[in-house]
């Protein structure tokens, strides 16, 4: 398991369904979820007080997963939330029990409160990134020391991502006026754009899609890999015999493989960004039995793009759109296509409740993946350490065949100034190690 805090930082405190970084994390965590279940998610929930006491409640209600612990920590409305970290509160929380690889943050000046306060009361040394969206915060933008603060917390972040490049370029054209060349080299390496535009997520944003598609069915999954594809062509053979008024694309289609007679092979997809436009433009895609492949990534990228689907009766479609047409054979499979390619106002229909719903909940897979990378990338950069503490520790563990962080670190007796994040990639690199899946407290297990 790779183990991820999450700091989240509050700006809509009014509306947190409506705040831009907890509707990020939601889609992240859920869009994760879809390329792997490796991960576990611990998030410090802001506690209020007085009038804002049930703001919590909605926060955790909105982060609820079965790969997710809160943590509620008291915090002060904003904007004094957007200042320092509180390190009393963060000392009443028992860090032995957890085992946490990377800090997950959105505000960067808590990144380096948030490490000094580890560094000092904890066992942990985990590596730090991060998004931040500076239309946001435009108070950090026009208050020089507030900038400054912010660019200093990137500098102790391995990556933070921002949303688009004209907002990196102004950060670091506005960072230029401050710090040195080597700063500034620094800061641009760090800072990382996003290969597609995840924010804003705004309710307007969600019902943009193409009201007059080209009459085109998708089959947007790589055929050769995926073993429903015979069962689909069969399909659309039997629909071919009856009409002919309309096509098939296959973007990941062999180009060496003759294609059939109703099949459209001219449109773009050298790009992402081609690909999704081409989806858009299409009027229905299909969502074959999952018999390899995954065809939830490739359902949630045209829903994205604003086409609807046809699922088949499948338990893991259901997560991605509740309410789209279903079918369980051939012969309903045919009969949903011919009624989305005769009624586009049902078809249009079925679009804006589609894409409004995967549009709060999931992300682009490119995104969903380079976060992914990332998290892989800082746990394999952690320093692995190879000693005769570390043996003993692996052999504790085989020992006693299951035990706890917290039971491991008493054993030996550790004070904060040890940090076991070097001795974790030790343990859990021995081929007779391993940690319990999907709990939220760190149990390693003799196999």
């Amino acid at each position: 398991m790779k183990r991820i805090l999450l700091y989240p930082s509050i700006t809509n405190l009014q509306d947190p369904a409506g705040d831009t970084y907890l509707r990020f994390l939601r889609k992240m965590i859920f869009s994760m979820s879809l390329v792997r279940d490796d991960i576990y998610w611990y998030c410090l929930v802001p506690r209020y007080r007085d009038e804002y006491e049930d703001k919590t409640r909605l926060m955790k209600k909105m982060l609820r997963f079965a790969n997710t612990k809160h943590i509620e920590i008291v915090t002060p409305a904003p904007p004094a939330s957007k200042g320092n970290v509180d390190y009393q509160e963060l000392k009443k929380v028992r860090w032995q029990d957890y085992a946490i690889d990377s800090v997950f943050l959105n505000l960067p000046q808590q990144a380096t409160d948030l490490q000094t306060y580890l560094a000092d009361y904890s066992n942990l040394n985990p590596s730090f990134f991060g998004f931040t969206h500076f239309q946001d915060y435009p108070n950090v933008m026009q208050c020089p020391s507030l900038f400054r603060m912010n660019m200093v917390g990137i500098l102790d972040m391995d990556v933070c991502y921002i949303n688009t490049q004209s907002q990196k370029d102004q950060a670091i054209e506005q960072a230029g006026r401050t710090f040195n060349v080597n700063v500034i080299r620094k800061l641009n390496k760090i800072i990382k754009v996003f290969p597609t535009p995840v924010l804003p997520v705004k309710t307007e944003d969600a019902s943009i899609f193409d009201h007059d598609p080209l009459r085109i069915v998708v089959f947007n999954h790589r055929p050769d890999q995926e073993k429903s594809f015979p069962m689909f062509c069969a399909a659309i053979e039997e629909l071919w015999m009856k009409r002919k008024d309309f096509r098939v694309w296959v973007p990941f289609y062999a180009k060496r493989r003759v294609p059939f007679e109703w099949m459209i092979t001219d449109i773009p997809k050298e790009t992402k960004q081609e690909y999704y436009y081409g989806l858009g433009r299409c009027c229905v895609g299909v969502s074959p039995k999952q018999t390899g492949g995954n065809w939830t990534v490739s359902t949630a990228d045209g829903l994205l793009s604003g086409l609807p689907y046809i699922l088949y009766d499948d338990q893991a479609y259901k997560q991605l759109n509740p309410g789209a047409d279903i079918y369980k054979n051939r012969r309903q499979l045919n009969k949903l296509i011919s009624f989305y390619l005769d009624n586009s106002e049902y078809r249009n229909k079925k679009v804006k409740e589609g894409l409004s719903y995967v549009h709060d909940n999931f992300m682009f897979e490119e995104i969903t993946r380079d976060i992914s990378g990332q998290i892989d990338f800082q746990y394999q950069s952690q320093k692995k350490i190879i000693s005769a503490t570390a043996r003993q520790l692996a052999a504790l563990i085989k020992i006693e065949k299951s035990i706890t962080q917290r039971s491991l670190l008493k054993k030996l007796d550790w004070d904060s100034s040890i940090k076991f994040n070097g001795y974790r990639r030790y343990i859990l690199d021995d081929k007779q190690i391993t940690e319990k899946y999907g709990t939220w407290r760190s149990i390693y297990i003799k196999v």
